[in-house]
């Protein structure tokens, strides 16, 4: 039972540090573009990401 607790544990933190990471949505990335991981597509949708995130403009 606390096995078992700790395995979900684990799980949940996971992806919760995976989507704060950007890991997640790098990997929904790649999937929708059909692509693979590599340095240069990690650094393209980095700066798309970045990109649009700063140049947003912000209310109030």
């Amino acid at each position: 039972m606390i096995g078992e607790l700790w395995r979900r544990l684990r799980y949940i933190l996971g992806g919760l540090i995976g989507e704060l990471s950007d890991e997640s949505a790098y990997a929904r990335h790649l999937a929708a573009c059909g692509r693979t991981h590599s340095a240069e597509e990690w650094r393209r949708f980095s700066d798309a990401r970045h990109g649009a995130k700063y140049t947003r403009p912000k209310c109030c």
